[in-house]
């Protein structure tokens, strides 16, 4: 059967995975299985169900949106792997995105200076690694998340509460369209679907499912950010949260989470490391150390050079001690080893 009749069958009636595969493997499509009376389908009133599934066919032709179901090819390992995994995925954009390495970013809608730039910087830096971006669509960090990962020249995803077709908030329709053309939208939901409080807490599993890591920025104590990583921490994925001032109640949710156990993330170059990812180049840190043919540097000499913040050199200066392509002198110079 293809992928909207199993999603029509399911829509209404609620079968398990097992009987819909069981059911996808019996029949060809929704008129053969109306034939048979197979006693699973009892119940069902084949008349809704197939004017169900003709409609969200011609919605998804419309829109040029793909359906994919659990067992197709196309479907995201990880989702697969957790406890509910939705039946079938619409997508919108590029759905070979969905079985690549993915960071989940979110957090609040309402987000400080702080964490528009903790946001943009994490996001930024993995996105130039390689990883995909996934995210919320919503106001504040999952916007800027989002937005980061494209000027980065990047991949996206974006999970929607509403039908694909449908961008939510309406405000952020050029970011929505970017990431259809330049990413992934994806959802469980029918297309033409609206905006329900009910759906975001379903969207936020996907959120959570689609990653091996979900990293929390900014999230007071009632944000749906900490929905988010409640699913990931169940589905047995790492969660990592960003620390801030304990007095601030936008950092409620983020200190909490670390109290529970989360990762402290305090530098973007952190989630690298735990992606066994480096966020320059061979050819960007060989830039770097060139600037030590002509002999040892001191710190101010390579931030004047660089222009970079020099909080990020030194980060870059002490990974390089680490990784044994410098060593720090005893006048507080660097110099390159093996020369």
């Amino acid at each position: 059967m293809q992928p909207v009749e199993i999603f029509a069958l399911w829509k209404f009636g609620r079968y398990d995975l097992e009987t819909l595969k069981n059911l996808n493997g019996a029949f060809d499509d929704l008129e053969e299985a109306r034939k048979a009376k197979a006693f699973q389908l009892e119940r069902i009133d084949f008349d809704a169900v197939q004017k169900f599934a003709d409609q969200q066919r011609k919605f998804a032709e419309r829109v040029g949106a793909k359906i994919i179901s659990f067992w197709d090819e196309a479907y995201p390992p990880l989702l697969r792997e957790t406890s509910s995994p939705p039946v079938v995925l619409f997508c919108l954009g590029d759905e070979k995105l969905l079985k690549k390495e993915c960071v989940s970013i979110v957090g609040t809608r309402r987000m400080t200076s702080y964490g528009k730039k903790v946001s943009h910087e994490v996001a930024l830096a993995v996105a130039r690694a390689g990883l995909v971006v996934v995210s919320g669509l919503a106001f504040g960090i999952d916007s800027c998340a989002h937005s980061a990962a494209l000027e980065a020249s990047g991949k996206t995803i974006a999970v929607l509460g509403t039908g694909v077709d449908v961008p939510y908030p309406a405000s952020n329709r050029k970011l929505y369209e970017r990431i259809v053309q330049e990413g992934c939208v994806v959802s469980e939901f029918p297309l033409q679907t609206r905006a329900s409080k009910q759906n975001f807490p379903m969207r936020n599993r996907i959120i959570a499912g689609l990653s091996r890591a979900t990293v929390v920025i900014e999230a007071p104590k009632d944000s749906g950010a900490l929905i988010t990583a409640r699913f990931a921490a169940d589905m047995g994925r790492d969660v990592f949260a960003v620390p801030a001032d304990i007095d601030r109640a936008s950092s409620e949710g983020c200190n909490w989470l670390l109290r529970m156990g989360a990762i402290p993330l305090t530098h973007p170059s952190e989630l690298l490391e735990y992606f066994s990812l480096s966020g320059e180049s061979s050819q960007e840190q060989d830039e770097i150390l060139k600037l030590f043919s002509i002999g040892p540097l001191m710190f101010d000499e390579i931030v004047s050079v660089l222009k970079m913040d020099p909080a990020d050199v030194l980060v870059k200066l002490t990974e390089y001690e680490l990784a044994g392509k410098l060593v720090k002198l005893e006048d507080g110079r660097y110099h390159i080893l093996g020369r």
